[in-house]
Formats: C-alpha cells, sequence, structure tokens
C-alpha cells in the first residue's frame, strides 16, 4: 500500500472516528433502533456553494487550515429525508444531490448518499451542532480537469464521501448553518483506476421541514 493510501486511509479513520467512540456506543445501545418520530423533522434542503482545493483528502483532514485553493467553484443543492434513528442521538438519512461545476469549466453533477448524523454536543443549550458522514455514488456529465489523474485513468461515475457539520440556534432548530467537505474519489482505485479524485470546501444553509 503506498504512503499516500496510508494517509487517506487515516483521514478517512479520523474523520469518523466520532462514530465508534465509547460515549456515541453507549449512548447508542441505550434504545436500539427506531423509526422517526411524530414530531421528528422528516425532510431537508440545503444550498452548498465553495471552492476546489489542489489538496487531496487526506491532506485536507490533516491539515485543514493550509489548504491550496484552486478556481474550481460548486453551487449545490440537496433535499434528504430522515430514515430512522439508533439511539437518541445517532440518526439517519437519505440524500440527493445535484451540483453546478464552474470556474475553470462548466459540468453538472448528480448523486445520491446515505448519511450518519451525531446530535449530541455538550453546548448544544447555545448552539446546536450535528456532525455527519455521507457515502454514495456521484456521476459528471464532464472528466473535471480537477480529477485528473497521473496515469490518465479518469471515470465520470465515482464514490462521494462528504463530512458535514451543522450549526443552528435553539430558537430556531430548523434553520442551520451548513460546512460541508465533498470529496469524490475511485474507493483505492475501485473505479476504473482512480483514487483521490476531487475536493471542495463549501458552506451552505440547512432548512428542515
Amino acid at each position: 500500500m503506498s504512503s499516500m493510501n496510508g494517509r487517506k486511509i487515516a483521514g478517512f479513520a479520523a474523520a469518523v472516528l466520532f462514530l465508534s467512540t465509547p460515549g456515541v456506543a453507549e449512548a447508542s445501545n441505550s434504545s436500539g433502533w427506531r423509526a422517526p418520530a411524530p414530531d421528528d423533522r422528516l425532510y431537508a434542503v440545503t444550498i452548498f456553494m465553495g471552492e476546489g482545493t489542489e489538496n487531496n483528502f487526506s491532506n485536507i483532514i490533516e491539515n485543514f487550515f493550509d489548504v491550496e485553493g484552486s478556481t474550481d467553484h460548486v453551487l449545490g443543492l440537496t433535499a434528504s429525508r430522515l430514515l430512522g434513528w439508533y439511539g437518541p442521538s445517532l440518526s439517519f438519512e437519505a440524500e440527493l444531490m445535484y451540483a453546478y461545476h464552474y470556474g475553470r469549466e462548466v459540468y453538472h453533477e448528480i448523486g445520491t448518499a446515505a448519511y450518519a448524523r451525531w446530535h449530541d454536543f455538550p453546548w448544544n443549550d447555545y448552539v446546536l451542532t450535528t456532525a455527519a458522514i455521507g457515502m454514495g455514488p456521484s456521476y459528471t456529465t464532464e472528466f473535471p480537469q480537477l480529477e485528473a489523474q497521473p496515469d490518465g485513468s479518469r471515470s465520470r461515475l465515482l464514490n462521494q464521501l462528504n463530512l458535514q457539520t451543522t450549526f443552528a440556534l435553539p430558537s430556531r432548530p430548523d434553520i442551520a448553518l451548513v460546512a460541508r467537505m465533498q470529496h469524490r474519489s475511485g474507493m483505492f482505485g475501485a473505479f476504473n483506476g482512480v483514487t483521490d479524485a476531487s475536493n471542495f470546501l463549501t458552506l451552505g444553509l440547512r432548512y428542515e421541514f
């Protein structure tokens, strides 16, 4: 395994570590799986925009405040539905996404993803916070230059792995600021030999209803 793949695995492990900590496991196992409650907000719409980066996934995780931007930009819209809960603090949802890419080149992206979202943070009385990770297929209408591989490998269909954090006021839990990292890759070469493809750092707004 190359050092790049090793760093990528380490970065991925760090990103999902919060889902396997003792606190999360204890809270999740306390109640087991349940369907959404009648007072749950079942649906959410998110609009986001941001900039691409020349850094790969693991570099961003390890050096978040020292990333190199690019001339690639994205404007995206997602619609999601709450599927259920495991314990009182871990929810699951399904998402559909459309993204318009512009800057160095213009193309469109569609995708779908399954998300796990953690809701229990000690400062929620002041700022309601969630952290989520989502994964699923993503398809682009072009071969993005940002995703060019040294060996020429390329694929329009790749895997997306998205990291997301939301922040909302307790008085308006239905409207949240979203920080989202939009990542596409070939899952260590499983998609036509593509490894780390593209990464976008974005901000947006999420409305739940």
